[in-house]
C-alpha cells in the first residue's frame, strides 16, 4: 500500500512539472518552437515534425499544446460492426488524467480520405473527458460546430461520413504525418503544422523559445533597415548570432 502511494506521489509531481511546460509553451508559435529546437542542436525535423498533409482545420484557435494518447481507427471498411474496447480504455485514461490530453489517432483503413474519424459529438465527448484536441492521417466532419467548442484538430481533409468505428491499438505507437508518436509525448500545434517535442528538449525548450523569439525580433528589425547596406547587415548578424550562440551554450 506504501509503494502503491509512493507512485501515485511520484505520478503527480510529474504530471504537475508537465502541466507548468504544457501552460509555458501555449503562447509560442510551432515555427518558433522549431527554431528553438534547432537552436538547441536538434536538427533532425523528419523525426519530430509532421509533413504537409496533417493540417490544421481550426486556425481561429489558439497553439495546441498537451500530452498525446495514441490509438487507431478504421472507419471506412464496408460492412462489419464497431469495435469499441480500446476507445473506452482511452477515455478512462483521458478522464484520470491531470494533464490536457490530445488524441493521436492512426487511420488503418484501405483509404485515409474516406476515413471520418470524428465530429462535432464525438468532441462533445472528449471535451467532457478531458482532451483539447486531435490529431489525425484521417479525416474530420461536423468543424463548424468543432471549432465553436474550441477543441483543435489536424487532418487531412474533411470527409463526410464513415462506416462503422473499428477501434484498435490503445496506447501504442502510431504513424501520423510521417512520424511516429507515442502516447505521453508532447505535441505543439498550430496554423503552421504539428510537432513532437523530443523528451531531451523538454528541460529547455521554454527558455529556448524566449531566447530564439528574442534573437528574431532583432534580426528582423535589422534586416528590414534601408540605411544599413548589404555588408553592415551580414557584419551585424554575425555580431548578433554570435551573442545568441555564447546565450544558447549553456542549454546545449
Amino acid at each position: 500500500m506504501i509503494l502503491l502511494r509512493l507512485r501515485a506521489l511520484a505520478g503527480s509531481l510529474v504530471d504537475q512539472m508537465d502541466k507548468a511546460l504544457i501552460e509555458s509553451l501555449g503562447d509560442s508559435e510551432t515555427a518558433l518552437v522549431c527554431n528553438a529546437l534547432s537552436a538547441l542542436g536538434y536538427s533532425e525535423p523528419h523525426t519530430y515534425a509532421m509533413d504537409g498533409r496533417i493540417q490544421c482545420m481550426t486556425p481561429e484557435l489558439p497553439p495546441l499544446v498537451g500530452q498525446a494518447i495514441t490509438i487507431k481507427i478504421d472507419t471506412c471498411t464496408p460492412e462489419g460492426g464497431p469495435e469499441i474496447d480500446d476507445y473506452h480504455k482511452m477515455m478512462d485514461e483521458i478522464q484520470d488524467s491531470d494533464l490536457p490530453r490530445i488524441i493521436v489517432v492512426e487511420t488503418i483503413g484501405p483509404d485515409p480520405y474516406r476515413e471520418c474519424v470524428m465530429g462535432d459529438g464525438m468532441a462533445k465527448g472528449w471535451i467532457a473527458a478531458g482532451a483539447i484536441g486531435m490529431v489525425t492521417s484521417g479525416g474530420v466532419r461536423d468543424l463548424p460546430g468543432i471549432i465553436d467548442q474550441g477543441f483543435g484538430v489536424f487532418a487531412i481533409a474533411r470527409v463526410i461520413q464513415h462506416a462503422a468505428l473499428r477501434w484498435s491499438g490503445y496506447g501504442e505507437p502510431v504513424q501520423v504525418g510521417g512520424i511516429s508518436v507515442k502516447s505521453g509525448d508532447l505535441i505543439h500545434g498550430d496554423n503552421g503544422g504539428c510537432i513532437v517535442i523530443p523528451k531531451p528538449n523538454h528541460q529547455h525548450i521554454v527558455e529556448a523559445c524566449k531566447l530564439v523569439n528574442d534573437f528574431e525580433k532583432q534580426a528582423h528589425v535589422m534586416i528590414r533597415r534601408t540605411d544599413l547596406n548589404n555588408a553592415q547587415k551580414r557584419s551585424g548578424m554575425d555580431d548578433l548570432s554570435e551573442t545568441f550562440d555564447r546565450c544558447f551554450s549553456p542549454l546545449r
